[in-house]
């Protein structure tokens, strides 16, 4: 019996936040994107190294090569 493979993909968004280094508490706020599948995993990737703020969510744009 042949295998079958999934081929459905999650879609990804482009997660915004204005966010604070937490090694520098002095430091100026900044705005990050980042690509992700959902928000919780936006926050994941980030939470270590940044304190968030949300602030949007777009559909990523796929490349396309011509």
């Amino acid at each position: 019996m042949a295998g079958t493979q999934h081929t459905q993909t999650h879609p990804k968004y482009q997660y915004r936040f204005m966010a604070l280094l937490r090694a520098d508490m002095t430091a100026a706020p900044c705005r990050l994107t980042i690509e992700a599948t959902s928000e919780q995993e936006a926050r994941q990737r980030l939470s270590g190294r940044y304190i968030l703020s949300f602030a949007g969510c777009i559909p990523a744009q796929e490349v396309r090569h011509v």
